[in-house]
């Protein structure tokens, strides 16, 4: 179990100083992709509609696989931020045993023309997380393609959510969300979205105490043309992780903290039990 209290003061270490602000292109990643070790396999997966590419980043022996994605929105940049934290800490002795247990493929950026101009949608003015079913943009297909090729046990959608989102309870924004997608209208419940609810229970655990109050759950309506949905239902366990607000934290630094220790959390509790 993570010992979350020096965890917290170790963080400097681990953070991608380079990256900060909230405007995050592929300009700003290719040189910290450019310089990760050969532990890390690199790929280029294709093009975006205006012919940007779109990088792969493959790390890890284990037989559980885990697919990443992060900036499906353009303007969704917290979470990219907390990835290349998270390829800091990969590069450190105390991660060696989470990579032997997991295979992580991770895509630091799927939506480079929306990230270029800071807009939710792509350079077609599409939704991509309304595109699961359509496939109807390159980029898209890409992550599909992942998808199909890789075949996840684990999901992990990261997004960042407006600072109007909180709880009828507390005025406070939230300062993160989950969410364990549903795979039908109902709401039903599988072992596949069993296995993500207990991780995102677990995650609470070890923050709540940290964060208090501003640890929420994200609205959970069923849209079969989003991919959280469609990789649920499709048998892979999909969490959504949203980066909220914290107060003055215009930049998400703070934000961009706690999600790193989240999707180090879940990677922990995954290599360990699940």
């Amino acid at each position: 179990m993570l010992d979350i209290p020096y965890f917290l003061s170790e963080y400097t270490s681990f953070k991608a100083t380079a990256l900060a602000n909230r405007y995050i292109t592929n300009s700003h990643i290719e040189p910290l992709l450019n310089s990760l070790s050969s532990q890390f396999c690199q790929s280029l997966l294709g093009t975006s509609e205006a012919g940007m590419p779109i990088h792969g980043v493959q790390v890890g022996t284990g037989s559980k696989r885990i697919l990443i994605w992060s900036q499906m929105h353009g303007n969704e940049s917290t979470t990219t931020k907390a990835l290349f934290d998270l390829f800091n800490y990969f590069e450190l002795p105390n991660s060696e045993t989470l990579l032997e247990a997991c295979t992580l493929f991770i895509i630091p950026i799927l939506n480079p023309d929306g990230a270029e101009v800071y807009t939710r949608l792509n350079g077609r003015q599409i939704d991509l997380n309304r595109d699961a079913k359509a496939l109807s943009q390159s980029e898209s297909k890409i992550l599909r393609t992942a998808y199909n090729n890789f075949k996840p046990h684990f999901c992990f959608n990261l997004h960042d959510q407006r600072t109007i989102y909180g709880s009828d309870k507390d005025v406070n924004p939230s300062g993160l969300s989950f969410l364990s997608p549903c795979y039908d209208s109902k709401g039903s419940v599988n072992s596949s979205r069993s296995k993500s609810m207990y991780i995102i229970e677990h995650i609470y655990s070890h923050l709540s105490n940290v964060i208090k109050d501003r640890i929420r759950l994200y609205n959970d309506d069923y849209n079969e043309n989003c991919f959280g949905d469609h990789f649920q239902m499709k048998g892979s366990s999909t969490i959504l992780f949203e980066s909220g607000f914290f107060e003055k934290d215009y930049n998400r630094e703070i934000t961009r903290k706690y999600m790193f220790f989240s999707i180090v959390i879940a990677l922990e509790l995954i290599s360990n039990n699940i």
